[in-house]
């Protein structure tokens, strides 16, 4: 039997054909590594015509960095530099087994890189509990549009260019790219429209050096491989998501406690697909990439508490005037004359509008580190406070901030502990109360209420704070 009998005969029948014989061995380790793929895998590898192409993955894991779709270093890189070229059988099930184990390193890599990341879908059912009233006008509109038709396009198999870069252009896939690009410490290059629509093309495609690059690992091509392969479990999520207004109500009034009384609100919430970032919020709407939880609503509606909330902070905390385009550089700056000021201040927001989003998504967590990342946070500001704003270069606070900020850094613990002490002095409705008064207030009164952590009133950093509340009070 040669390669090309093998590559269309059917797969139910490979094993038979291979269980006897020469490649008998072969095969049997090629399942041990592959395991139920292991008949679709050799398959592919025996449709490579010439069996040279082979090494177009080379090519496809390069071009994908370029393009801001790779992994920032975070996972190892997959096609080993000997890759067997399977010019007859048994060369076809030497590269098969090769692949499968660069396959089991990634995942295995992943597993413990990203360990909340799910591989597979788990069968739960979407019934969330009602959590509260929704105030009269308030209203969610739940955007899956994006997704729909990126599941169509993989679907279709038909990999158009125009089609993929139209469906890149879509508003939650390129405010998606914008969150990415507005967090400052995600490293170049970035995906862009072009980046995107180019992994769109190639998930969509059936070409075999498309189809194994989608199996060696589920974040390829900026985790469209992960669509690709559960496109039928997405569909069904998204099809239960917008089921009536269930999602939209718990999301509402999972928020709408924490507000001050008489807030407006109207909002959009937006699904999308984008690989290393689970939640993220612009101006423009909150939005989460799906696959980062797919049916683990345990973990998904957390993220759209979350994300929600931070669209309702930019409509009820303390803004800078001069800043008249809406958006969390509003929140996150005010005219101080120094620059130290105005370093420590956009720190103190961030504190308040992650930990805040934090505590709102889950007030009672599992795993309640909050008062460990509440010493750590306090650590970090202290040394952003003393950073001579004349004399070294800004890049300090952004590394600093980024130190705060990145993978859920300890910033977001700080503020969801000073969060839960407001809250637990004064009701839900007290915690937007506090951020309308600023950061510098919402830190200062977290701290005067919180149990185990503190600062000294002789402290520098508890003497800027207070100063920072206090001009801010006498200007307004």
């Amino acid at each position: 039997m040669d390669r090309a009998t093998l590559a269309e005969l059917e797969t139910e029948r490979i094993a038979a054909a291979l269980a006897s014989g020469t490649s008998a061995d072969r095969w049997t380790r090629l399942v041990e590594r592959a395991g139920e793929d292991a008949a679709d895998l050799l398959q592919l590898v025996c449709r490579l015509a010439p069996p040279e192409r082979i090494f177009e993955l080379c090519d496809l894991e390069t071009r994908q960095c370029e393009r801001g779709a790779g992994f920032l270093g975070m996972l190892p890189d997959q096609i080993p530099g000997d890759l067997p070229v399977p010019t007859d059988v048994d060369g076809s099930l030497e590269s098969a087994i090769r692949l499968a184990e660069v396959r089991a390193a990634s995942v295995e890599a992943l597993s413990e890189t990203m360990p909340d990341y799910p591989l597979s879908f788990s069968g739960h059912t979407f019934d969330p509990d009602p959590v509260g009233d929704v105030p009269a006008g308030w209203q969610l509109d739940v955007d899956v549009d994006a997704i729909r038709a990126v599941l169509d396009f993989l679907d279709a198999g038909k990999p158009d260019a125009e089609a993929a870069a139209a469906i890149a252009r879509m508003r939650a896939l390129t405010e998606m790219m914008r969150h990415r690009r507005e967090l400052g410490y995600v490293p170049e290059p970035l995906i862009d429209e072009d980046g995107f629509a180019w992994c769109l093309v190639h998930a969509a495609s059936r070409d075999p050096v498309d189809a194994l690059w989608k199996w060696l690992h589920p974040q390829n091509l900026f985790d469209l491989s992960d669509l690709f392969a559960h496109r039928d479990d997405y569909r069904q999520l998204i099809d239960r998501l917008v089921d009536g207004d269930r999602l939209a109500a718990y999301v509402l009034g999972s928020i709408a406690p924490y507000a001050p009384p008489y807030t407006p609100f109207e909002d959009r919430l937006s699904f999308a697909v984008g690989w290393g970032i689970r939640g993220w919020a612009t101006q423009e709407t909150g939005g989460m990439n799906i696959e980062h939880t797919k049916d683990d609503f345990d973990r998904l509606l957390p993220t759209l508490i979350h994300e929600t909330f931070h669209r309702l902070q930019t409509s009820i905390a303390l803004a800078n005037s001069q800043i008249e385009e809406p958006g969390f550089d509003r929140i996150t700056s005010q005219p101080f004359e120094s620059g130290e000021d105005r370093q420590l201040y956009r720190a103190l927001a961030y504190v308040m509008l992650e930990g805040s989003a934090t505590y709102v998504a889950t007030p009672e967590p599992a795993d309640d580190t909050w008062s460990d990342d509440a010493t750590a946070g306090l650590a970090l500001l202290k040394r952003i406070r003393a950073v001579n704003a004349s004399t070294e270069a800004s890049e300090t606070y952004d590394e600093l901030l980024n130190e705060g900020l990145r993978s859920n850094g300890p910033f977001y613990g700080l503020g969801a502990f000073l969060s839960r002490a407001i809250v637990e002095d004064a009701g839900r409705s007290s915690l937007g109360a506090a951020l309308r008064r600023g950061a510098p207030f919402f830190v200062e009164r977290g701290l005067q209420l919180a149990d185990g952590v503190s600062l000294a009133r002789s402290d520098k950093l508890a003497e800027r704070i207070n100063h920072l509340r206090a001009r801010l009070e006498d200007a307004t």
